[in-house]
């Protein structure tokens, strides 16, 4: 007891000295839990994708542990050892309102049935009538509490037909209680590493960070004495993996450094609501035709979004993510992917209410692959990056890949879903699962099956009508 004075004593002061730094202290905790043997933190990061997809390119051939990868899933190979492709799934759509988007994206999200809409947005707007999966699993998993940030909600574009709620959020905190996402990473940014700062993410302290930013300052800059001291206090054989949660948030902010076209990320005092995308709406009744493509500019936005997630997974500020790349009715414009010609810029969500002619489902298919390729590359990375406590953080996370329709139809039946994990997840990954001939199966039951991979084998969601039970066979016996 005596011999672990001296470091109760520098850890109390240490505490003491950085004041509502939440960041430094989920470090140290970090540091503590590692020096005891502890297991990595586990997370849940749901990944969102809009329209669906082109059946005929997405189902794989065979079944169980043997089949193989279809066109649209093939960029996966690389970790479909790590990967359930899902089949007979259903979103529980029995007896809701809301158009197909809308409806769906509340429904993937909350398991509920939609009884009203909001006013105006069009007439199919349904709102929520519960809390989401993410955070019901926050407040009821011990797994996933303990991170200086409950949970963060970021998106990739804001645009949707109408001013409406149910496409554009995909997180609720309760009864109409959507939780709105940030679109920038600068912002996502602020809020994550703000909690390093000493006195926390306060108006003031994210003033001064984005002065630093502008001059290319590190956030770490203004932590430099409680670095130094961190490092003393750090058990020894430690340090080494403090130095490398450090680079992580160096890392992240050379990517926003590498970008000087992007204004908010060079000197705008207040960056602008929607960054490098256009506000434009294309309506129904047009070609469906744009003079400038999205794509590039949606794709660094979605690489930022994904280094910022990275970091702040390595240095344990959160463990719960909700990630939309557009809303359902997503306006993006794709470049190099009409097939006629590459040089026409066609927008997605309104092209995909074309009659379905082979250019059109080519042009559908490409931009599944586009979005499969951004997915796997973040897989990839997070495959590659060594975790708090042991292993990658892959290993320690699962990620749903989800989208809030089967197919362009607006359908809810056959959603194509995956599943990505790690082996401390405990999925039972590189396997097609199916319901053996029984039907449709609801989602709910496999939001039910992630709970008991985070400590809640009794879970529930959604109405009574709306689930049976945890899906079998996606995770290892607890």
């Amino acid at each position: 007891m005596n011999r672990n004075l001296p470091y109760v004593s520098s850890r109390r002061r240490f505490l003491q000295g950085i004041g509502a730094a939440a960041g430094m202290f989920a470090i140290l905790r970090g540091l503590e839990r590692t020096a005891e043997g502890a297991p990595s933190p586990k997370r849940l990061l749901i990944v969102q994708r809009p329209v669906g997809t082109v059946y005929e390119n997405w189902w794989p051939q065979g079944n169980g542990t043997s089949f193989t990868l279809s066109r649209i899933l093939r960029p996966f190979e690389p970790v479909r050892d790590r990967m359930i492709v899902m089949r007979d799934l259903k979103l529980p759509y029995e007896g809701s309102v809301g158009g197909g988007h809308e409806r769906g994206t509340v429904l993937m999200a909350t398991g509920q049935r939609t009884k009203q809409l909001y006013p105006g947005n069009g007439g199919d707007d349904p709102v929520a009538e519960g809390a989401s999966i993410d955070q019901l699993l926050v407040k009821q998993s011990a797994d996933l509490q303990g991170a200086p940030i409950a949970s963060l909600q970021i998106s990739c574009d804001k645009r949707a037909d109408t001013p409406e709620v149910s496409t554009r959020h995909m997180s609720y905190s309760g009864p109409r209680s959507p939780m709105t996402p940030y679109y920038q990473p600068l912002d996502v940014y602020q809020r994550v590493f703000g909690t390093l700062m000493p006195g926390g993410p306060t108006s003031d302290n994210l003033e001064a960070l984005a002065r630093a930013r502008r001059q290319k300052k590190s956030v770490l800059d203004f932590a430099t004495r409680d670095i130094g001291r961190l490092h003393e206090l750090a058990p020894s054989a430690q340090r080494e993996m403090l130095d490398g949660h450090l680079e992580a948030i160096r890392e992240v902010e050379k990517e926003f450094d590498a970008d000087p076209r992007n204004a908010a990320f060079c000197g705008m005092e207040q960056p602008p609501e929607i960054v490098n995308v256009s506000e434009y709406i294309d309506p129904y009744s047009s070609s469906h035709v744009v003079n400038e493509r999205d794509d590039e500019k949606h794709a660094r936005i979605g690489a930022l979004h994904f280094a910022v997630l990275k970091a702040a997974f390595r240095c344990d500020l959160t463990r719960v993510v909700t990630f939309q790349w557009a809303p359902g009715t997503n306006h993006v414009s794709f470049g190099d992917l009409w097939p006629p010609d590459s040089r026409i810029f066609k927008v997605h969500h309104t092209t995909s209410h074309d009659p379905d002619t082979r250019d059109t489902l080519e042009f559908l298919t490409r931009v599944e692959e586009f979005y499969a390729r951004k997915m796997v590359g973040f897989l990839e990375e997070l495959a590659a990056t060594q975790d708090v406590n042991g292993g990658t953080l892959l290993d320690n996370t699962l990620i749903p890949y989800v989208t809030e329709v089967g197919t362009r139809k607006h359908n809810w039946d056959n959603v194509p879903w995956l599943l990505f994990g790690g082996a401390n997840t405990g999925l039972l990954g590189g396997r097609v699962w199916d319901n053996g001939g029984r039907g449709l199966r609801s989602t709910n039951d496999v939001w039910m099956a992630c709970a008991g991979a985070f400590g809640l084998p009794d879970f529930v969601i959604g109405d009574a009508d709306l689930h049976t039970t945890a899906t079998q066979g996606l995770f290892m016996p607890a």
